[in-house]
Parts: structure tokens; C-alpha cells; sequence
């Protein structure tokens, strides 16, 4: 289950098992995964904080000190809980070190365990604290985090700029954003769940997705299926100098198997993406000819994707207007139409139909308003509120692409690689957020399968592409196989 800070204080309190209990089984768990790991005898330095994070490490400690060696460091002083407490007066005698003792201790442990914050942890560490942690980083030492690493939000991708980096991070009970968004912060190689059996709600506004997830949510061509069974996908875009994000709109669509695509675009630009494909029906259009070329390709269509490549699209504004009073099926708008919102927020309100917004950070901080450095520590908060304020879904693009929706649900999405750092790749999503929302009637799951689809078969790609030269050209030979291998 993925939750967050309070969620994780409800279940925690909602168990019914007492605080003291609780870090007994944390700590058990913890040492447990530290003997899969390292042979008894080894030196194993644990830092503690004076909270019940810290009162998990020294539970360790306790249970580990009779097949290894290991010293406790107070980095904040004694323990300040009364659980932490319970758990300092159990600990056999001389485990705890001093200050004069840290260097020489660090620089002789095979393992440095990092229990000094937990889940609650907010701001920026003190300057005897990053003192500390600076070192840390500095050693080749292994380095095991109890849930969250110390100096990082457990909400968030913020951390402070001496928090602790990881080799392993072991999250309770629970998967919290943190984890999650490891490609953002990058503080820990691997997270590995210890699942402490409490009671979980049945629901959870944590979106998941994967492959078992997203084929039992697609759709299947039935013997008697023909091409206007899941309807019409209509993709809006491209402009004199920008056919290629056009191009690979068509492309996303057609990965997924759209199979009836209407292409409205400028005229100017037709020869060119008509030429690379061939099964769309294309619908150019001239600087005054825009409404009675599009306005009836709206009312068929049951999924709409506009602004890749529109830049210097004539009548982009009016086009916009014209979508989101007219349709009554899902809209995504990218790039250009994102630029327009950041002048007229208030042409959302039109719309009358679900709304997705794709932005990456920089066109996201242009609509919101918000510096790219705030957007960039809290994307959750601010993807979060704008969803809710504007009745849309935010996907906000990124290492970790996020999915905010009006009800509050949320997706972190963690497939995908750095082969999806180059121009095209949020077009090519484009494409595929419209192809899917044709033919999946759930608007939340069609983004959630969307967003994964886009990183997955970046995944598969590189089995056979190296990042650097990945051609996007692949992906619809990379689901073909898929799709193969699924029985489609």
C-alpha cells in the first residue's frame, strides 16, 4: 500500500498496538534484513535521533548486540519519547559512543544504519546535523535507512542538501511518496518494503499501476469488432516548423492501436506528416477555414488531444475556445494550449468535459504562477491544489511523472528512464493519453495506464536501444510485442 505522512499516523494509531510494541517489530524487522545482508561479527554503526526513529535504531542495536558489533551514536541527544526512552534504558551497557569516537567508528563500520528521523522530518537539518551527515556521504560505507532517509520529506522529493544517500531503503509497513520518487531526489539506490502486517484501510488515494494493471484495464478486440468500435481519437496540432510533434502524436495513438485517428492540422504541413502516415484520416485546414474543419470532427470524436506543435498555429486561441465548450469527451492539451492557459486560466471553466493538462515544470510554474523552485520541491502540493481548484488532472511531467486528479487521487508514476530526456517524448505521450482515453471509459485509469505505458516501453526499449540514440520510432514495434505477449 502507498501512503503519506498522516495516513501513516492514522494506521499507526488505528492498529491499536502500543507505541513501544510498534518499535519492538520495526526494530526486529530492521535487524533481520541487516543479518540477510552481513555476516555476524560485523561492526554495525547505527545513528540515532532522540524521537521514535531513533528509538527503532536502538532496538536494533539491542537485538543485534550478541552477534554483532554495534555502537550507537546520539546525533540529537538523549532520547526525547517516552518509547525511545524504554528502548535507551534496555540497551546493553557501553553501546553508545560519544563525539570523540565518531570519526574512528564511521571509518570502521561495515554498515552505517540511519535511524535519526522518521516520517515527520520538515525543513532543513541544523548545522551540527549536516556536519554529521556530510561525513557520512563522504564514506564508501554501506548505508541502510529505517523508512524515510534523514534530512528528506516523506511527502515530497524535498530534502536538505546534506541528507543522508542510502544504499537500501527500508520503508514500514507502507510505501510513502518518498519512495517513490527516488528518480527525483535520487537518495537511495533500492527501497525495500518491511511489511509489518497492521491494518490498512481498504482504499487509498494512491493510484497504482503496472502491467497486470494495465492489461486487465485495456480493452480486446472481439471477433465481430470493427474500426469505429471504441470510436474516434482526434489529434489537433502541428504548425509550419513543428510537423514532427504532429507526426508523433499520430505515432503515440497508433502505438496503442487506435484504430480510427482523425488528424486536423494546418494545411502547410500536411504533405509532410501525411507522407510518414498512412492510416490517420487528415483534415488540413487554412487560416480561415479552421471552425467548419473542426467543430464536426469534435462532435464525433471520443477523445481529443490539441496544442503539440501549435506554436505559431493561426486562430490557436480560437481553436482552444472551440474545444473546450464543444467537447463532451476527454480533452489532453500540451505544449501550445498550455501556453494559452497561462494567460486565460479562466477558459477552464468552460469546459464540460474532463480536462488533462500535461505540463513539464516550466509550463506548469507559467499557468500557476508559482516559482519553478517551489514547483520543483513540493509538485505533489502544487499539482494537487491546481487539480482541485480547476476541476482538471494534472500530469506533470518529469523523472517521476505525477498524476493529480479533482478528488484528490493521485499517481507517482516509476517506469521510464533517462531515454525519454529528448524532444518528442511528451508529444509521443500525448498520443498515447488520447489513443488510450478512445478506448478505456475510466478517465483516471486511462491516464494512470497512459503515463506507465509512455516509461515502460522506454524500459523495454533499452533492452535493445542504448539511451542515448533511443529512436521513439520504436514504440509501436515495442507494444506490438507486448501486445503479443498478452494475446492481443
Amino acid at each position: 500500500m502507498i501512503t503519506d505522512k498522516e495516513g501513516m499516523k492514522a494506521i499507526e494509531a488505528s492498529s491499536g498496538i502500543p507505541v513501544e510494541t510498534l518499535m519492538d517489530q520495526v526494530g526486529a524487522a530492521v535487524a533481520e534484513r541487516i543479518r540477510a545482508s552481513f555476516p555476524a561479527g560485523s561492526f554495525i554503526l547505527i545513528l540515532c535521533g532522540k524521537g521514535n526513529n531513533g528509538g527503532d535504531g536502538l532496538v536494533v542495536c539491542r537485538l543485534l548486540a550478541k552477534e554483532y558489533r554495534c555502537k550507537v551514536f546520539l546525533c540529537d541527544g538523549k532520547p526525547a519519547t517516552p518509547a525511545a526512552k524504554r528502548a535507551y534504558r534496555r540497551l546493553p551497557k557501553h553501546s553508545v559512543i560519544g563525539p570523540e569516537e565518531f570519526h574512528d567508528a564511521l571509518h570502521s563500520a561495515d554498515l552505517v544504519l540511519d535511524a535519526v528521523y522518521g516520517f515527520g522530518f520538515h525543513g532543513a537539518l541544523t548545522p551540527s546535523m549536516k556536519a554529521i551527515f556530510s561525513k557520512v556521504n563522504q564514506t564508501d560505507v554501506p548505508v541502510f535507512s529505517i523508512d524515510i532517509n534523514s534530512g528528506c520529506e516523506c511527502d515530497s522529493d524535498a530534502y536538505d542538501s546534506d541528507a543522508i544517500i542510502s544504499d537500501v531503503t527500508l520503508a514500514i509497513d507502507c510505501y510513502k511518496p518518498f519512495h517513490l520518487l527516488r528518480k527525483e531526489h535520487g537518495k537511495f539506490r533500492s527501497a525495500e518494503l518491511l511489511d509489518m502486517k497492521l491494518p490498512h484501510p481498504e482504499t487509498s488515494r494512491f493510484r497504482t499501476m503496472d502491467e497486470a494493471q494495465f492489461f486487465a484495464s485495456f480493452p480486446k478486440k472481439s471477433e465481430n469488432s470493427y474500426k469505429g468500435t471504441f470510436g474516434k481519437t482526434l489529434i489537433i496540432g502541428g504548425c509550419y516548423g513543428m510537423a514532427g510533434a504532429m507526426g508523433l502524436n499520430l505515432l503515440g495513438a497508433k502505438t496503442v492501436g487506435a484504430p480510427y485517428i482523425d488528424a486536423a492540422l494546418p494545411e502547410e504541413i500536411y504533405p509532410i506528416v501525411s507522407s510518414y502516415h498512412l492510416t490517420p484520416v487528415f483534415h488540413p485546414f487554412g487560416q480561415w477555414t479552421y471552425q467548419e474543419v473542426i467543430e464536426p470532427l469534435i462532435s464525433t470524436a471520443r477523445a481529443i488531444a490539441f496544442g503539440s506543435g501549435a506554436a505559431y498555429m493561426h486562430h490557436k486561441e480560437d481553436i482552444l475556445d472551440l474545444i473546450l465548450q464543444e467537447s463532451r469527451v476527454p480533452v489532453v492539451l500540451d505544449a501550445s494550449a498550455l501556453r494559452l492557459l497561462s494567460h486565460n486560466m479562466y477558459i477552464l471553466r468552460f469546459a464540460k468535459a474532463p480536462v488533462i493538462l500535461t505540463p513539464h515544470i516550466g509550463e506548469f510554474a507559467a499557468i500557476t504562477g508559482l516559482p519553478i523552485s517551489v514547483i520543483r520541491d513540493q509538485k505533489i502540493k502544487t499539482a494537487c491544489e491546481f487539480a482541485r481548484d480547476y476541476k482538471v488532472i494534472v500530469v506533470l511531467k518529469g523523472s517521476n511523472t505525477i498524476a493529480a486528479f479533482p478528488n484528490g487521487e493521485l499517481y507517482i508514476n516509476e517506469s521510464g528512464n533517462a531515454a525519454l530526456a529528448q524532444a518528442g517524448s511528451g508529444d509521443l505521450l500525448t498520443g498515447i493519453l488520447a489513443g488510450i482515453l478512445t478506448m478505456t471509459r475510466d478517465v483516471e485509469t486511462a491516464v494512470c495506464m497512459g503515463i506507465w505505458l509512455h516509461g515502460h516501453l522506454a524500459d523495454l526499449g533499452i533492452q535493445s536501444h542504448s539511451i542515448q540514440g533511443f529512436p521513439l520510432e520504436s514504440y509501436p514495434e515495442l507494444m506490438d510485442q507486448l501486445f503479443k505477449k498478452h494475446g492481443y
